[in-house]
């Protein structure tokens, strides 16, 4: 009597766990519903044009949005500060006196000023640019090349002597992709003449974050 009991009984656990086991096997599996995923379309050529035009990029020197593209980086914290700024904020800015410059000579121990035009780039203004493109502020940087420039606290400025320039007149894209709100640009980077590239940037508030600028 016992073991037909426990025969009975057993039968019925295996079909219960059978039955619940079905049920969990045919359930989907969550994060993986392929409909809720964003998919990645190619961008028209009227938004191809845009990023091509002179609305965000190129347009009237100096738009610092195209120095954007001077260093490779896998996120924003890694940007080349040096290029970046190299020419600048975007925003002219002069020696508040004549002090200041005697300041640069003698923080960098020259016997002379170079014979060349100095980029000043305040602090206020680096922070500002770098907040508006990359949600960043400069602390939060890796501030890759930042010691490239001469900093005097007392004006809390940036500065750099140079004749030459690494400013990008002309980008154009070739093609580019989107998915949800991460926008692909895809281009052969003729300025400095290292090959094809990507650049990522990310919709925000009607414009556009730099998240990355690496190689094909």
């Amino acid at each position: 009597m016992f073991a037909e009991k426990f025969n009975k009984s057993f039968l019925i656990f295996i079909t219960v766990a059978v039955i619940v086991g079905s049920f969990i096997g045919c359930s989907p599996s969550v994060g993986t519903n392929e409909s809720t995923s964003p998919k990645t379309t190619i961008l028209t050529k009227e938004e191809l044009d845009y990023f091509n035009g002179d609305e965000f990029f190129n347009g009237e020197y100096m738009n610092i949005r195209n120095q954007f593209l001077g260093s490779i980086y896998e996120k924003p914290e890694k940007i080349d500060l040096f290029n970046l700024f190299y020419c600048g904020s975007g925003v002219e800015e002069m020696f508040a006196t004549e002090a200041e410059r005697l300041a640069i000579i003698a923080y960098n121990e020259w016997e002379m000023e170079p014979d060349c035009g100095c980029e000043k780039i305040s602090r206020d203004n680096m922070e500002a640019v770098l907040m508006e493109y990359t949600g960043l502020t400069l602390a939060d940087t890796e501030k890759v090349g930042l010691d490239n420039f001469t900093y005097l606290e007392e004006y809390d400025a940036y500065y750099l002597y140079h004749g030459d320039t690494n400013y990008r007149m002309k980008i154009s894209f070739a093609a580019g992709e989107k998915t949800g709100d991460m926008i692909r640009l895809f281009y052969d980077d003729e300025f400095k003449g290292d090959g094809e590239k990507i650049l990522t940037l990310q919709e925000k508030d009607g414009s556009y974050l730099f998240v990355s600028n690496v190689r094909s």
